[in-house]
Parts: structure tokens; C-alpha cells; sequence
């Protein structure tokens, strides 16, 4: 099935049932902002000196650029490479490559004692610091300040990864099936989910 075509029909349904959803869902508004021309796409491309990847750049340039996703939704894209949870709210280096390829996070973290102290404002600050997120776009805030990234230069370009360093959990790719996953593979199983929250929410309201 063509990806659009999929992604329109479940968005669909799920408008249609959205009194059934989950809370997360009920709380945002099954819509999207305009979609971005190809001429905004390149010039956002030129400037950040990226490609962004295929199927990301064509769900904004088809379906829309943010609106109802994952987490609080989707990002449009001038906004996701802002990182919201600094108080600076400091832009996300893209043209620097991200520099992980498998989960991180700092040693000194598991060994903190967390009941007796809180670390050095200095350690924080290096521990959030947006170099951590290099070549990331923030499409999504999840809550608390974490957030799912999709990777737009280096090794794990297409991919999509949490991070979870608001709560010191650091930062991990999303998995599916033990396979990393992109963009519109990460959206359409949060489509999948909704859907079958829906569904069981309509079978337990019949034989209520």
C-alpha cells in the first residue's frame, strides 16, 4: 500500500473515533500545519548544509509540516531544531555529525548517590548540552523535557532515537522488531497503536 494512502486512512478513522483514543491523543487535534514546498525544503537543506531524509521531507512536503504525532506531536520543521527543554533555547547544530551509534549515557549517572546530592550545575550543563544532539532534528516532545529525534546526518541518518537526558536516561534508537526504524515506520506504528486503543475501547464499550 502506498505509504500516503495508508497514513490518510488511518489518520481518518482515528478523527473519526478520536473520543475512543488514548488521552495523549485526545489532547491534540487530528490535524497538520501546511505543507512546506519543495523550494522551502531545499533552502532549509542549502542553509543547514543537510539532506534531510526522503521520507520525512515527503511527509512534510504531502501530509503536513507538524500536527498530530507521537508524544505532544510533530514539530514543523523550523521549530525542531530548537532545543525547547534549555532555557537559552539554543538551535541544534545539523551540519555536524550526531555522534552516537548505540545507547549512551554518562557512567557517573548509575553511580550518583541521588538522595544525598545533585550534581554540579557545570555536569548538568555538559550532560544536556545540545553537542550530545548534533545532526538531530527534535520533531516531538514526549513530556518532562525528553524527546524523539530523527537523525539527519551521520551513520544513523533515517533513524529515529529518545532522549531521555531530561531524566537522565540518556539517549537510545527506537527499535522495532530489534531493527532501527524511520520516520514514517516510528509514525505509522503510533498510528497502529492508536488504532487498536480504539478498537479495544469500542469492543469493551459493546459488551459493557
Amino acid at each position: 500500500m502506498n505509504w500516503k494512502k495508508e497514513i490518510l486512512e488511518k489518520l481518518a478513522f482515528i478523527k473519526s473515533h478520536i473520543e475512543s483514543a488514548s488521552l495523549g491523543a485526545k489532547e491534540q487535534e487530528v490535524s497538520y500545519n501546511p505543507c512546506l514546498s519543495e523550494e522551502d525544503i531545499v533552502t532549509f537543506e542549502h542553509k543547514h548544509c543537510i539532506t534531510l531524509p526522503e521520507d520525512y521531507k515527503s511527509f512534510i512536503s504531502e501530509i503536513g509540516n507538524g500536527g498530530f504525532g507521537p508524544g505532544h506531536g510533530l514539530l514543523p520543521l523550523d521549530k525542531s531544531i530548537v532545543d525547547f527543554k534549555l532555557r537559552a533555547k539554543p538551535n541544534i547544530s545539523l551540519n555536524e555529525k550526531f555522534p552516537y551509534s548505540d545507547n549512551w549515557n554518562e557512567e557517573w549517572i548509575a553511580s550518583f548517590d541521588w538522595e544525598e546530592e545533585y550534581p554540579e550545575t557545570e555536569i548538568v550543563d555538559a550532560y544536556i548540552s545540545t553537542a550530545h544532539i548534533a545532526g538531530c532534528l527534535q520533531i516531538s516532545h514526549f513530556g518532562h523535557g525528553c524527546a524523539f529525534l530523527l537523525v539527519v546526518n551521520g551513520n544513523e541518518k533515517g533513524h529515529i532515537w529518545f532522549d531521555g537526558r531530561a531524566d537522565y536516561s540518556g539517549l537510545v534508537p527506537k527499535l522495532k522488531d530489534g531493527q532501527r526504524i524511520s520516520f514514517i515506520e516510528w509514525f505509522v506504528t503510533f498510528l497502529d497503536m492508536e488504532i487498536e486503543n480504539i478498537n479495544k475501547s469500542l469492543t469493551n464499550s459493546t459488551t459493557a
